[in-house]
């Protein structure tokens, strides 16, 4: 802990994001201590099946409809596989997190000139580290509290639901988040790019003597090229890492958000209101899911508004001669032919905000078979409305 304070700030959060998530066991290791992490991961994960597979045979027994138990059960066997998927990669995928570190640390001395504006980029990418980190925590915190509430102080319900619920919750919420942190960093990088892009290009009314020469210009054009390339490598390498993941985990996090959602326009119809504990721990959970989603599709939105920021900096070039203009051409090309497929999960969900109407849409349609089918089931007991 001492010798944090001779870090810079924005490195002490980033090293706070990485412990959290080593104790966890959603983060790799050091070489020396990898196989007692891994003894360490695997004890965890056992004890978190061990809960996920009590509370699922003792919840299989509610008297519901079958509809509403699958999707309320689903969420078990969901969480079990996510976190094994997240153990397993960490333990195989630790060189892929160092060459991403060390391929990231080489892209950023090349794109930021002195020590003040590297520090800077760390600085951002600590400061969004620190913002999210809160968040995660004190919603935890919030749910813990409400889960004690509702349990009415039962410590050993409380043990299995928060190991169930909230430190399942917090593993997969702390593994996305460095997935989010990884494209706020290429998003940094590529933002950086563009302005070193607007500073290679040349005014109208410059004196030429002070404008790059042709050869000049496309030595640091050719940098700039490969750089892009490096970046759109990274962000296809962090899509195929965790593309299998996100499918589990959306396809989870909609079921989830749909029967919460379902349960919350229940309890308002039915005029629950003593339940007000139950009431606010479903919001909360409502809005954990629809911030997941929400993170990961804004992070890539981000990237590809960038990206469309570069090609449109290139078009606006004011070109000297036919070698600048085959130069520029030569990158565009190559970009084009090199971010050919918009950012998908596994080729099935597209990674941007406007997928956020397709999952509306799925959203409205489940919520509303589900409220069908309980007002079917209410008029064949003979409740009267």
């Amino acid at each position: 802990m001492g010798s944090w304070s001779k870090k810079p700030l924005g490195n002490r959060w980033l090293r706070l994001l990485s412990i959290v998530s080593r104790l966890l066991g959603v983060s790799p290791a050091s070489s020396k201590y990898r196989h007692v992490h891994l003894v360490w991961s695997l004890m965890l994960l056992s004890w978190i099946w061990f809960v996920c597979t009590s509370l699922l045979i003792s919840k299989s027994q509610m008297q519901v409809l079958a509809i509403e138990k699958l999707m309320y059960l689903i969420e078990y066997p969901s969480n079990m596989i996510i976190t094994a998927i997240f153990s397993l990669y960490v333990y195989r995928s630790a060189s892929f997190f160092e060459s991403q570190a060390m391929q990231q640390f080489k892209l950023q001395t090349l794109l930021f000139v002195d020590a003040w504006a590297s520090q800077g980029f760390y600085n951002q990418l600590g400061n969004y580290v620190l913002k999210l980190l809160l968040m995660v925590f004190a919603f935890h915190g919030i749910c813990v509290t409400i889960d004690i509430l509702w349990l009415n102080f039962n410590w050993l319900l409380t043990l299995y639901s928060n190991c169930a619920h909230n430190l399942v919750g917090l593993m997969i919420s702390l593994s996305l988040l460095q997935y989010v942190l990884a494209l706020r960093g290429i998003c940094l990088l590529l933002q950086q790019l563009n302005l070193r892009l607007e500073q290679l290009q040349p005014s109208r009314n410059s004196i030429c003597i002070l404008s790059p020469t042709t050869a000049e210009f496309e030595h640091k054009l050719e940098q700039l090229r490969g750089i892009v390339v490096a970046l759109n490598d990274m962000h296809s390498q962090l899509l195929d890492r965790f593309g299998v993941v996100f499918l589990v985990s959306f396809v989870n996090s909609l079921v989830s958000f749909c029967y919460e959602l379902f349960n919350t326009f229940r309890m308002v119809e039915q005029a629950q209101w003593e339940e007000w504990v139950l009431f606010i721990y479903r919001l909360l959970w409502l809005l954990m899911h629809g911030t997941r989603i929400w993170c990961v599709l804004i992070g890539n939105t981000r990237i590809a508004e960038q990206k469309c920021q570069l090609c449109l900096l290139l078009n606006k070039f004011h070109l000297q001669d036919t070698r600048q203009e085959r130069a520029v051409n030569h990158f565009l090309l190559q970009f084009q032919t090199h971010d050919v497929c918009p950012s998908t999960v596994c080729g099935v969900v597209d990674l941007d905000t406007l997928a956020v109407g397709g999952f509306i849409s799925a959203l409205s349609a489940i919520v509303i078979f589900l409220i069908q089918i309980d007002l079917g089931n209410k008029s064949l007991m003979g409740y009267s409305f």
